[in-house]
């Protein structure tokens, strides 16, 4: 089974996505957000990981249930 991140968005949305690279540029780390396109607002929008322990079962699900399309920047 393909394991998921769950994510919020800058707009404070909360979904899923397959591919969530923490990636390096030099010896210095860019940050924890990532481009993503939003499932909700359909905008592209930088996006970091969620505290998943801090969320409600029923968030957690909703998110689990939006899928963003694949990974763009």
């Amino acid at each position: 089974m393909e394991q998921r991140t769950v994510v919020r968005c800058a707009e404070g949305h909360l979904f899923s996505t397959s591919t969530f690279p923490m990636q390096n540029l030099g010896p210095r780390r860019l940050g924890p957000g990532r481009l993503i396109r939003c499932p909700l607002c359909g905008r592209l929008r930088s996006s970091v990981p969620a505290d998943v322990e801090a969320l409600s079962m029923g968030q957690l699900a909703r998110a689990m249930r939006l899928e963003a399309p694949e990974f763009l920047a």
